[in-house]
């Protein structure tokens, strides 16, 4: 459980983070410009947009997209198959999210909702990165404190980017609940049995396992309006945080 001062820090942080409104904007003459625009409920105007899509048709059908603005770090475009709900979400978020500056991730999944569920898996898997290297770090002790405000870290912007208002209060009561299924302590000997290393990069892959299985079972609480996952479903969960925790070890390895 975090202590109360991390707690209150972590809140915060997240509070700034879910009161901060992206302004995204949709550029271009083409009809896909105008399906992909009013998919989004975006703006037309590019003026003083921080993300801005620009749109053009591709020969045969679909669309490529370009983003850029202040709230984009590396440029970059895309293929759209086709402009339809299931391409935005499965083609066009992973790319989007992936290229953003880490501070506009909750404002765009909060104000943009075909690009939540990519926003927040982003923020778990920068925030299991930022666990593997604390984890990794050769100071006794003084790993836990920070992963764990980490993770609180994490579950309150993800539920800042479903829209929870956030108070003390709540924050205390959804970080309690996502860690008593989820906490690193709860994982750590499942994932000792699979990560083919020891020490150091076995400590890096338990931070990373922790907390991709709290991030997710996050991301399903907050889908289903306060619903836990089931037993199952945590299984599953904790299942797929192992096989990507022992990907990252065997990646240490190689370095």
């Amino acid at each position: 459980m975090l202590g109360l001062r991390n707690l209150y820090r972590v809140f915060q942080e997240s509070r700034t983070a879910a009161r901060r409104q992206t302004t995204l904007a949709v550029a271009g003459d083409a009809p896909e410009a105008a399906a992909l625009a009013s998919l989004l409920n975006a703006s037309g105007s590019a003026n003083g947009a921080e993300v801005l899509l620009s749109v053009s048709p591709r020969p045969g059908g679909g669309a490529e997209v370009s983003f850029s603005g202040r709230g984009v770090e590396d440029e970059d475009r895309v293929t759209l198959s086709t402009v339809t709900e299931e391409a935005v979400r499965a083609e066009l978020a992973p790319r989007l999210v992936s290229a953003l500056d880490e501070d506009y991730l909750v404002p765009l999944a909060k104000g943009y909702a075909l690009f939540r569920r990519a926003a927040c898996e982003e923020i778990v898997r920068k925030n299991a990165r930022q666990n593997a290297v604390i984890g990794v770090l050769p100071i006794p002790g003084a790993d836990m404190p920070a992963i764990t405000a980490n993770q609180g870290r994490m579950v309150l912007n993800i539920a800042a980017a479903y829209g929870e208002e956030l108070t003390m209060e709540r924050a205390r009561e959804l970080v309690g609940v996502l860690a008593a299924g989820f906490g690193l302590r709860a994982v750590s000997r499942q994932v000792l049995k699979l990560v083919p290393v020891a020490g150091w990069a076995a400590s890096g892959a338990i931070g990373y396992a922790g907390t991709v299985a709290m991030g997710r079972a996050a991301i399903l609480y907050f889908e289903r309006g306060g619903v836990q996952p089931g037993p199952g479903e945590r299984s599953e969960i904790l299942r797929r945080a192992q096989e990507e925790a022992k990907a990252f070890a065997s990646r240490i390895r190689r370095r």
